[in-house]
C-alpha cells in the first residue's frame, strides 16, 4: 500500500536493549497498528548494522520509526544517518532525562529526529540545544500485566518500593573521571541540590556553586553526563532516605536493594527484597494499606512509574507532590500527595484510620488510568504528533 493512502501509520519498533518493546507493541496492538520489532542489539560491525536496517524498513515500509532512551541508535549516528538518507522519521521516547544520554551520540542535527519526553521540563532544553522537536509524554501502564488484584487481602500497613540508588552512584562515579577526593564536595552538591527548588543541575551549579559550575563545565560530554547522574541519584538518595525514615514508626516494608539494610540500620522496619514487576507487585501494591511514593531528584516536576503502577493494581498512593500531577490526576479525589517531609507521618496516620477513603481514591485513580493512561493511550498521542511533525498518517 501507499504511505499516502494508509489511515493509520505503520511503525517500526527499534531498540539494542528489549526495554518497553513489549509495552509499546501492546500499546500498537491495542490501537490495531501496523507493527514490527527490530532488535538491534549484538550486532558485531556497522555494515551488519545497516543490512539489518535497510532489510527490514524495505520489507515493512515503516511510516516512522520509535524507540526508548535512544537504545535504537548507535553512538556513531549510523542509524540516525540512515533515516536522513530515505527521510524516515525517527521518534525516541525519553522516560529518563536526555541529557543523560544524547551526549554519547552523534549524528544528531537531524531534522529526521524527534523526541518524546516524560518530562515536561526537558522539552525546552531539548530545543535549546538545537536537538530538533519535541513533546511531552507522560509515562503509562500496560494494563494487560499491571491489573487490577480484587482480592488481596491487606497484609501491611505502609511499604516503599524502591531502589536505595547506591549502585547507581557508584556505577556513574566511575565513569566521570572525577578524584575521588572530590567525592564529598559533590555530595555536598547533591545535599543542597536536594534542598533547591530549582529542577535541573547545571542551572543549580551555575547560578548556586560557581566551583561545581566551573568542574563540570571542564569536563568532556560523555564523563560529564555521568558526574551530573552521580549528583541526581546522590540527591534522590537522600531524599529518599529522608522521606522513608519519616515512615519508620509506622514500621514499614521495604522492598528494593540490599544496600538499604546499612541504610535504615536496626530501626523498626522489615525487607523484603527486590520484587518482580509483572508477577510480584501488582498483589503487593493492592495488598498494603498505603503504598509510599518518593520521587527521583532528575525529575523534579514530573512523575514516576509508581504514580501510575500503584492505582491500576487498585492500591491506594501517598505521593510527593510533583507540578504535572495535576495533569494526570485530579489531588485529592484520584491521588494524595505530601509537599514537605514534615507531612508524612499526619497523612499516614490520617489514611490508616479510613479504609474507605483509601478505597474511594484508589479505585478513582484507577478509573482515570484507564480512560487515559495506558500505552494504547500513548500510542495515540504519538501517532497524532508524529502527524503534526511529519505528516505521516494517524
Amino acid at each position: 500500500m501507499n504511505r499516502s493512502a494508509r489511515k493509520q501509520p505503520r511503525i517500526l519498533l527499534i531498540s539494542a536493549k528489549h526495554y518497553l518493546m513489549a509495552e509499546l507493541i501492546c500499546g500498537c496492538q491495542a490501537r490495531g497498528l501496523e507493527h514490527a520489532y527490530l532488535f538491534l542489539g549484538g550486532i558485531s560491525s556497522a555494515a551488519e548494522l545497516e543490512e539489518k536496517l535497510r532489510v527490514e524498513v524495505d520489507r515493512f515500509a515503516p511510516d516512522f520509526l520509535l524507540t526508548m532512551n535512544h537504545l535504537g541508535l548507535d553512538r556513531e549516528g549510523l542509524v540516525s544517518e540512515f533515516c536522513r538518507q530515505r527521510e524516515l522519521p525517527l521518534l525516541s521516547w525519553f522516560v529518563d532525562r536526555p541529557d543523560l544520554f544524547l551526549p554519547q551520540y552523534r549524528n544528531l542535527d537531524n531534522p529526521c529526529l524527534a523526541y518524546a519526553v516524560w518530562d515536561a521540563d526537558a522539552i525546552e532544553p531539548l530545543a535549546d540545544a538545537g536537538h530538533g522537536a519535541a513533546f511531552h509524554l507522560p509515562l503509562a501502564v500496560d494494563l494487560s500485566r499491571i491489573h487490577f488484584v480484587p482480592d488481596a487481602l491487606p497484609l501491611r500497613n505502609v511499604a516503599f518500593v524502591g531502589n536505595s540508588m547506591q549502585a547507581a552512584q557508584e556505577k556513574c562515579w566511575a565513569l566521570s573521571a572525577q578524584s575521588d577526593r572530590l567525592r564529598g564536595f559533590w555530595e555536598d552538591v547533591a545535599g543542597k541540590f536536594t534542598a533547591s527548588d530549582t529542577r535541573d543541575l547545571s542551572e543549580f551549579v551555575g547560578r548556586e556553586n560557581s566551583e561545581a559550575g566551573r568542574l563540570r563545565e571542564a569536563c568532556e560530554p560523555s564523563p560529564r553526563a555521568a558526574l551530573d547522574s552521580f549528583v541526581y541519584w546522590r540527591a534522590t538518595q537522600l531524599h529518599r532516605l529522608k522521606c522513608v525514615q519519616a515512615l519508620l514508626p509506622f514500621e514499614p516494608v521495604v522492598a528494593g536493594d540490599e544496600h538499604w539494610r546499612p541504610l535504615l540500620g536496626d530501626a523498626s522496619w522489615t525487607y523484603v527484597g527486590p520484587l518482580h514487576y509483572y508477577s510480584d507487585l501488582p498483589g503487593f501494591y493492592r495488598s498494603t494499606r498505603i503504598n509510599f511514593n518518593t520521587t527521583s531528584m532528575q525529575m523534579k516536576g514530573a512523575l514516576n512509574q509508581r504514580v501510575f503502577d500503584v492505582p491500576a493494581s487498585g492500591g491506594f498512593l501517598l505521593t510527593d507532590y510533583r507540578e504535572q500531577l495535576a495533569a494526570a490526576f485530579e489531588l485529592g479525589k484520584e491521588v494524595v500527595c505530601y509537599r514537605d517531609v514534615e507531612e508524612i507521618g499526619d497523612l499516614v496516620r490520617h489514611y490508616l484510620a479510613n479504609s474507605s477513603s483509601r478505597e474511594r481514591i484508589a479505585l478513582r485513580a484507577r478509573q482515570r488510568i484507564e480512560k487515559e493512561h495506558s500505552y494504547g493511550h500513548r500510542m495515540a498521542t504519538i501517532c497524532a504528533n508524529m502527524k503534526r511533525l511529519f505528516g505521516t498518517p494517524a
